[in-house]
């Protein structure tokens, strides 16, 4: 598979991340005075970055508790991930290269159906490209004293996607790259009461409205269910866990040769309430190997950890704010940025 043209105008996403900024500002500005308490743990909701990997199905993290008969929950995230791993060589059956800086804008509807069901349909938007955060970042590794690692081979803001495999190359991309992402629907159902921890599970279908060829999809049809819980554990700190099997798939798509059929995916996280409006947040998701038989890090399994927080605002508004970081190193993309507003109301 070779790409040489670019399908990504430039305008684009300029228009993209002004209509994010519009959406958030206008809900800041729109509130009124009061915070909003929120009674159920909130996972921040990591989500795949890694290019050859981001669109196989996983379920994103979310909260145990599903909406109430007629409230409706609209969420917008953005999540800006760069990246430079570089492996193999020319003497190994493998090369990989990605120097890329990807970016997921999305916008999710949810509604609550009654009966402890709710329904939800995800509609992502995707870019690929060189960005503009290389030089940031190599400052802050330096000024941290972080090794450079690969990057130090590389120009800034350069953007090659590339994996050679026995001589054949199977991904070559080196123009800007976006469009529509894999649109999908989840179904989940409630069982918390008012004697037991919040549980929940999902089923989450995936549909290849992307495009396999650019990075924007997988190409495939994929299936998630998962089961989430949560906890408080003592004063305002409480703690999350999600578990998850995906199957993908098995015909046609990305790097159909050398994909698992199914993979699995678990999310952990801490939760302290700081005040009513400020809560800190640190999460650790994790998941198997999509692809098999390869010796390349970036196409094994995969561990990241998320810092940040979440600002409960008034009139319902939730701003979450976080940086995810690969402590398993060459599995995850170097650095994350995430942000997502979100708010929920009852349909009258």
């Amino acid at each position: 598979m070779t790409i040489v043209t670019s399908s990504c105008p430039a305008g684009t996403l300029a228009v993209m991340q002004k209509c994010l900024l519009k959406a958030i500002l206008g809900g800041l500005f729109s509130m009124s005075v009061g915070v909003l308490a929120e009674s159920r743990y909130q996972p921040l909701q990591y989500a795949d970055m890694n290019a050859l990997s981001m669109h196989f199905g996983g379920p994103w993290a979310s909260a145990p508790a599903v909406l109430g008969r007629g409230q409706w929950q609209w969420q917008l995230s953005s999540d800006i991930g760069n990246t430079v791993q570089l492996e193999g060589s020319a003497e190994t059956s493998e090369q990989l290269l990605i120097d890329a800086e990807t970016q997921r804008h999305m916008a999710i509807f949810e509604y609550g159906l009654g009966g402890d069901w709710n329904i939800l349909l995800a509609v992502p938007y995707v870019r690929h490209s060189g960005g503009s955060l290389d030089g940031f970042i190599d400052d802050f590794h330096s000024a941290l004293g972080f090794p450079s690692g690969p990057r130090a081979q590389r120009s800034a803001d350069d953007f090659t996607i590339s994996y050679r495999r026995d001589g054949a190359l199977l991904v070559d991309i080196d123009q800007p790259q976006c469009g529509l992402g894999d649109v999908s629907l989840a179904l989940t159902r409630d069982f918390s009461s008012a004697w037991e921890d919040p549980l929940s599970v999902g089923l989450r279908l995936k549909f290849p409205t992307g495009e396999a060829d650019d990075l924007t999809g997988s190409g495939t049809y994929d299936a998630a269910l998962w089961a989430s819980t949560s906890h408080a554990l003592f004063g305002d700190v409480s703690h999350y866990l999600s578990l998850a099997t995906v199957v993908v798939e098995g015909r046609g798509g990305l790097l159909a040769d050398m994909r698992n059929s199914a993979y699995g995916a678990a999310t952990y996280g801490w939760a302290w309430r700081y005040s009513d409006l400020l809560e800190f947040k640190l999460q650790v998701d994790t998941r198997s190997a999509i692809y098999n038989h390869s010796r390349m890090r970036a196409l094994g399994h995969s561990t990241a950890a998320s810092i940040g927080g979440t600002l409960h605002l008034p009139r319902g508004y939730k701003l979450d704010i976080a940086v995810v970081e690969d402590i398993d190193v060459g599995t995850s993309p170097d650095v994350v940025f995430q942000l997502v507003l979100r708010h929920r109301w009852q349909a009258r």
